[in-house]
């Protein structure tokens, strides 16, 4: 039963967030002169996804992640299993033939261990799924205690993460 519908949610999401980081595409002038990865690296930053992930990079750069992991995490917020797919199709995992780098080599290349281990501690203690933010809502009668739980939690992570990034810098 859970495979059902987490598996619904997450494709649906998948799907929308494709669609955001597909649209709206930008003009083939603006594309000239560029390789197949450069153009690829040039729509998604052009797209609603991509705006988004930059307009945020400033408040996640202290916690060692890029517009790109910021992405993966706003569709994570709607499920937290969607981070990993999010991430796969801002790598564009797949598109390729039998040579394309796995997305673990891509992430890999892309981002130290330190980061890796930032990406895990925040995904473990920020806000919960939409799903859990309703359902607290639900069982406390509440919207404050819902929103309370989401933000705080957030807000925890953010610290947390911070501190571990900003440390291990100074370590490494």
């Amino acid at each position: 039963m859970y495979l059902r519908k987490a598996g619904t949610i997450i494709l649906v999401i998948s799907i929308i967030l494709w669609a955001a980081m597909s649209y709206p595409k930008p003009s083939d002038e603006s594309l000239v002169g560029l390789d197949a990865g450069q153009a690829g690296q040039q729509k998604l930053e052009y797209s609603v996804i991509g705006r988004v992930g930059r307009a945020i990079e400033p408040a996640i750069k202290p916690l060692g992640f890029d517009w790109k992991i910021g992405t993966a995490l706003i569709g994570a917020t709607a499920a937290k299993e969607v981070f990993v797919s999010q991430l796969a199709i801002v790598y564009a995992v797949g598109s390729a033939g039998e040579n394309a780098e796995s997305l673990r080599e891509k992430l890999q290349r892309a981002y130290t261990p330190l980061t890796g281990f930032c990406i895990m501690l925040f995904c473990l203690i920020y806000a919960p799924c939409v799903a859990t933010v309703v359902m607290t809502r639900h069982e406390s009668g509440s919207w404050r205690w819902a929103l309370f739980q989401f933000f705080a939690l957030t807000a925890i992570a953010y610290v947390l993460t911070f501190l571990v990034y900003q440390i291990g810098s100074l370590l490494i």
